[in-house]
């Protein structure tokens, strides 16, 4: 076949597929996704935006949740405490409260040093006293009984003895005590508080914050008053 024959051919080949006169070419068109698989896909798309939505909301819903939330804590705090502690609103060394309470350490009966602030987590209650103050030892009782109430609860009892010498303060507690009992003979930390007479009694929460400032003896031991120190500590 000759190079015209051969590209005669081709031409023929193309022309069998150019539409008569008269006739439309119809374009061939791909088959339509299957109705079903449009709605799932609608679905999906919906579900995302919900969630989306739901997720916006919730992140500007949550500050005001926790703010509630706190609020209704303290609120029921002071329900439960205010009348009860009788409490002192201004301190000369701390000003008014809540305030940020004074760190230190001090040993305890073994020797072993104790620091305010590892004790974070925890209701504390610091109670300046001493062996030969009539009205820190009548109140001594009622906070061992109330140490012994709330052994299962993030609480934790530091009695201050501003005492010269541990053996007389060991001769005070000759038959032991539950309260974790330090000594400050220098009286340095009462005065960062600024207590010069006692007993005087500071109730910290859990984030280290002194909410009460109480002046002379309570009944520590009395329903009320565990129904107090159980609203901090929880």
């Amino acid at each position: 076949m000759s190079k015209r024959e051969r590209k005669g051919g081709v031409r023929k080949q193309v022309d069998d597929h150019t539409p008569h006169p008269g006739t439309t070419a119809v374009p061939i068109e791909s088959p339509a996704p299957p109705v079903d698989l449009l709605r799932m896909v609608l679905v999906v798309c919906a579900l995302a935006v919900v969630g989306g939505l739901l997720a916006v909301a919730f992140v500007i819903a949550l500050p005001d949740a926790v703010d509630k939330q706190r609020q209704g804590r303290v609120n029921r705090i002071h329900a439960l405490c205010d009348e009860t502690l009788r409490p002192t609103p201004v301190n000369a060394a701390l000003g008014g409260f809540p305030t940020d309470a004074p760190d230190f350490t001090l040993a305890d009966f073994a020797g072993r040093n104790v620091t305010l602030s590892s004790l974070r987590g925890r209701a504390v209650l610091v109670n300046f006293w001493f062996t030969k103050c009539e009205p820190c030892v009548v109140e001594v009782p009622s906070f061992e009984k109330l140490a012994v109430a709330e052994k299962k609860r993030p609480f934790t009892m530091l009695a201050v003895s501003v005492d010269e010498d541990w053996p007389t303060v060991r001769s005070f507690f000759h038959e032991g005590t539950p309260l974790t009992v330090l000594l400050d003979a220098d009286k340095k930390v009462p005065a960062r508080y600024g207590t010069d007479k006692f007993p005087e009694t500071f109730v910290i929460d859990k984030d280290g914050k002194v909410l009460y400032y109480v002046v002379s003896d309570r009944d520590w031991s009395s329903p009320a008053m565990k129904a107090c120190i159980d609203a901090i500590a929880d």
